[in-house]
């Protein structure tokens, strides 16, 4: 594989050079198609062509001996033509943004595809545009030993591109452009992970009494479920009525509402679940549900089950006036009004304001440099709350919906640690008598 780049371009494919087609999905006619390219005068061993895949078209499988037949004259035209489209052979990071622009569809979220993006940008920084066979496990290394000499990347930052960078390799792998992914010899430095930061015990009862004197809104409901249920944000926004049963007082998460504004299904399996609501948060729920309705009276519009629990009113322009509808809140929103209760209430602070004047010529007050307590941290708080509650790890799995216990304990193993040495302590008392 090492010169099979070199070769291509040379136009080294012989006219007697033999075409195989090989199926590998009976069923739904698709095949893997290439060439042999004989031996390397170097090193001696038999090399041939990239991989390709062909789905044939036709529903009749009588057909497909032709279409795979026509793909391999296609195929050949093009390795024939190497010499003259030296384009056709991608480099490095020109492969990684074909990688990254095939995976758009595929991709549930929109964020992660946003990141995806920025960490190819970096590749392409670092390792500009070299040729696949030219990649070496050293040069990888030399790389990231530069990026942190320069300062120009923190370790959590290669070790994204790495992550990243070793995932196309393999890609590559499997489309036959390279024989091995030189990724998987390069060892980073063990990484220290950051505890997980919650509130105590003591401060999250602080701020539940602090959410339950304001008056009840959208902003509070979802800080009341994010609270005392553990949720994702985007699971407490993507909450409708006809998900919450009173009666059983039950929550069903089915649903996220993204910072993209559009509803999509949960993270992960395990994210489709059902859990229970304490008597605070039921009692809260049911007469959220009232004062909303009063709300949507006086706008004219209607609730359903369909409803958000957590919404936002908005005013559209229509023939012969205006008219109020229902959305969901929006994320970035929630975050913004998080971060101003928050300092309002002692639980975060700015490090400058300053005034400034909009577009509409009206006076704001611009606040920069937040620390303090996050949106995510209370779903941290509910997850150590139930470890010093001495709950099992697979009932906390299943109520944050972690992709498997496995998950839980590794993200909160600082606090099992810490409930497992105050057991070891009760126990040295109960047997002391």
């Amino acid at each position: 594989m090492e010169n099979l780049v070199r070769d291509m371009i040379q136009g080294s494919i012989k006219k007697t050079a033999r075409g195989t087609s090989e199926c590998i999905d009976k069923a739904k006619g698709v095949y893997r198609i290439y060439f042999s390219l004989g031996k390397d005068p170097d090193t001696g061993r038999y090399r041939r062509s990239p991989s390709r895949r062909v789905h044939c078209r036709s529903k009749n499988p009588k057909n497909w001996p032709s279409e795979v037949a026509k793909a391999l004259e296609a195929y050949r035209a093009e390795l024939e033509g190497a010499s003259s489209r030296e384009n056709d052979v991608l480099g490095l990071s020109d492969y990684a943004d074909r990688f990254h622009a095939n995976r758009e569809s595929t991709m549930g979220s929109p964020l992660a595809y946003e990141r995806e993006g920025l960490d190819i940008r970096h590749i392409r920084e670092l390792f500009g545009n070299p040729n696949f066979d030219r990649l070496k496990s050293d040069d990888i290394r030399a790389v990231y030993a530069k990026a942190r000499k320069d300062g120009r990347f923190s370790e959590s930052e290669i070790r994204r591109i790495h992550i990243k960078l070793k995932q196309i390799m393999e890609d590559a792998v499997d489309n036959d452009l390279v024989g091995k992914n030189p990724c998987r010899a390069v060892k980073l430095p063990k990484q220290n992970v950051e505890a997980r930061k919650a509130l105590s015990a003591e401060e999250a009862a602080r701020l539940l009494t602090v959410l339950l004197e304001e008056k009840p809104s959208s902003f509070i409901t979802c800080t009341m479920l994010l609270l005392l249920c553990g949720l994702r944000k985007g699971e407490a926004l993507g909450l409708s009525w006809e998900d919450y049963d009173p009666d059983a007082k039950t929550l069903r998460i089915v649903k996220q509402y993204t910072n993209d504004r559009t509803l999509r299904p949960p993270k992960s399996k395990m994210s489709r679940r059902k859990i229970s609501v304490g008597d605070e948060l039921a009692d809260y729920l049911d007469r959220w549900k009232a004062i909303q309705r009063s709300e949507f009276d006086s706008f004219a519009v209607g609730q359903t089950g369909e409803t958000p629990i957590v919404h936002s009113i908005g005013i559209a322009d229509v023939p012969g006036g205006k008219r109020a509808f229902v959305t969901r809140m929006d994320g970035h929103n929630y975050s913004r009004a998080f971060r101003l209760f928050a300092v309002k209430n002692g639980f975060g602070s700015f490090k400058e304001s300053r005034e400034v004047v909009g577009s509409d010529g009206a006076a704001r007050t611009r606040y920069t440099g937040y620390s303090g307590l996050k949106p995510h941290e209370l779903r941290h708080t509910q997850a150590t709350l139930l470890v010093g509650a001495n709950t099992d790890i697979k009932t906390i799995q299943a109520r944050l919906g972690h992709a498997s216990p496995s998950t839980t304990l590794s993200i909160y193993s600082h606090f099992i640690e810490a409930n497992d040495q105050k057991a070891a302590s009760a126990l040295d008392n109960l047997l002391k008598g």
